[in-house]
C-alpha cells in the first residue's frame, strides 16, 4: 500500500514539474513572440520614415540636379593651336 502511494507521489510531482515547465516554457516564448512582434513594428516604422526622407532628397535632387551640375562644368574655351587653314 505504501509503496503504491510512493509511487503516485512520485508520478504526481513529475507531472506537476513537466506542467510547470510546459506552462513556464509557453509564457517565455510568448513573451518572446511579443517582444518581437513589438520590434518588427518599430523596425518597420523606422524603415518606412527613412524611406520618406530618401524619396524626398531624391526628389528634391532629381528637381535641382542640372542646377548643382552646372559649376562642374567647364565654360568653352577657344583653341590657338592647331592647323592655319581651320582658324
Amino acid at each position: 500500500m505504501i509503496k503504491v502511494i510512493a509511487v503516485g507521489v512520485v508520478a504526481g510531482n513529475l507531472l506537476a514539474l513537466n506542467a510547470v515547465a510546459f506552462f513556464g516554457y509557453r509564457a517565455l516564448t510568448g513573451g518572446l513572440d511579443l517582444l518581437k512582434s513589438e520590434l518588427a513594428l518599430q523596425l518597420e516604422e523606422r524603415l518606412t520614415e527613412e524611406y520618406g526622407y530618401i524619396t524626398k532628397d531624391l526628389q528634391s535632387m532629381k528637381s535641382n540636379l542640372l542646377g548643382s551640375q552646372e559649376k562642374l562644368i567647364p565654360s568653352p574655351a577657344k583653341v590657338q593651336s592647331g592647323l592655319p587653314i581651320l582658324r
